[in-house]
């Protein structure tokens, strides 16, 4: 009897584990899902969008492009989920308490969209980290591009704000 009590224990405690962990930044989650239906003054402005990377050498292997944005309003806002343009393109969104998103990716490349579930307060600043893979189209896939990352928000006047990046893939 004693031998079921530890083995329960045992399978128990990483239960346990993963329960707690998942309480880490949750209740910001719990907030950025309660505004979902709401809508916000806040609005994103992005640093600097539209980012010309230059040459990209397949090489050289995968690359990430950083873009810096804010909550431009002065009501919070939440961050709601993600996709990108392209299976050669994943992003995460940073908050400045250091909470990571789940990657996004194009839609249909996961069994279930990402969602960022992240609140920016009025004139907080978070980063989305595009990650480009040059070679995920094979040889073939060299000349320029353009790559877009799409975020929804509760924003009334930047419900979907598009971050943007463009180069030229080399061998």
């Amino acid at each position: 009897m004693k031998t079921i009590h530890t083995r329960a224990g045992i399978l128990l405690l990483p239960l346990l584990a993963l329960a707690l962990a998942g309480c880490n930044g949750s209740s910001e989650a719990v907030e950025a899902s309660k505004m979902s239906t709401q809508r916000s003054d806040g609005y994103v402005v992005i640093d600097r969008n539209n980012r010309e990377i230059g040459t990209v050498r397949m090489s050289d292997g995968k690359i990430d492009v950083p873009f810096s944005f804010q909550n431009g309003g002065d009501e919070a806002l939440a961050l709601l989920e993600g996709s990108t343009s392209c299976m050669c393109t994943e992003a995460v969104v940073r908050s400045a308490d250091g909470i990571v998103s789940p990657r996004l990716v194009m839609k249909g490349h996961s069994p279930v969209t990402a969602r960022v579930n992240q609140v920016l307060e009025p004139g907080e600043t978070a980063e989305l980290v595009a990650t480009f893979d040059p070679n995920a189209h094979g040889p073939a896939g060299t000349g320029p591009f353009m790559r877009d990352i799409l975020l929804r928000t509760n924003a009334a006047k930047t419900p979907t704000v598009i971050f943007r990046f463009s180069g030229t893939v080399v061998p």
